[in-house]
This record gives structure tokens, sequence and C-alpha cells, in this order.
């Protein structure tokens, strides 16, 4: 069965990110991703919980697929492992072509406007999976 590469797809992954990685290499990974996912019309979500990341990855099948290859070679995380790939109807995070959550910042992140003791049911549409809500809830929660 040929797959049409207009489909709409959602991805997710864990990774860990290497020793020493810093402020400016998180900032540097939002600013190429949402210039990056603005031309590709690609949303997502990114959170780091200290250690590790979690992104999901939405848009036509074909530009996910091509964004996550080139996502899992970046050196500055390793253990690349996804966890969904999915067909969609509809996007959870419409309105980000990336979003970031960062979990050990007490004064919330430049890009977000939740704490990380806050509920992230805030931040997502009330239409999100509710499977999708439960595992970024989770992760955020992990340290």
């Amino acid at each position: 069965m040929k797959q049409d590469p207009e489909e709409m797809y959602r991805l997710v992954y864990v990774s860990t990110a290497v020793d020493g990685l810093s402020d400016e290499d998180i900032e540097d990974i939002l600013n190429v991703s949402q210039s990056n996912n603005d031309e590709r019309y690609l949303t997502g979500f990114l959170a780091h919980n200290g250690r590790s990341f979690m992104q999901a990855i939405e848009g036509p099948r074909e530009e996910v697929n091509d964004i996550y290859s080139r996502i899992a070679k970046d050196k500055r995380h390793y253990g690349v492992a996804q966890i969904i790939g999915e067909p969609i109807s509809a996007r959870a995070f419409p309105e980000w072509t990336m979003n970031y959550h960062r979990v050990d910042d007490d004064e919330g992140s430049s890009t977000m406007v939740i704490r990380k003791d806050d509920s992230i049911d805030v931040l997502m549409s009330p239409d999100m999976p509710r499977d999708l809500l439960y595992l970024f809830s989770k992760f955020i929660r992990m340290r």
C-alpha cells in the first residue's frame, strides 16, 4: 500500500542529552527547529527534563520522517528512540512551530509561560489526545 506523502503524521521520540549541553546549545536547537519547521509546515513540542529530551513533531509524513532522520544524527544527544509514529487527523500543537518546556528552570523558559510545578494541561489544546498529554506529563515530572 502506497503512503500519501501529504498524510498528516505525528512522531514522538526520546533521547539523552550529551554531557555538558549548554543553555546556548538548547537555544540554538530551538532557533533552528522553529525556522526549519516553519518552512516545512511542521509543528511540535520539545520537553527537557534536565537530562533527556522528548519531542513531538507533526506535519506531512514525508517532512516529519525527513526531519526525524536529521534529528537522529545530531551529536548533541544520543539514544534517540521513536516511541510514537502515527497518522493523525488533527494536530495537537497547531500553533507551535516548536515550543519548549524545560523542567529544571525555576524561573520558567523564555519560550514558555508555564513553570515546572504547573500542570502541562494549560499548554495543550482541549482536543489534544489524552494519551499524548499523559505521556508528556509523565516525562516532565521525571528527574
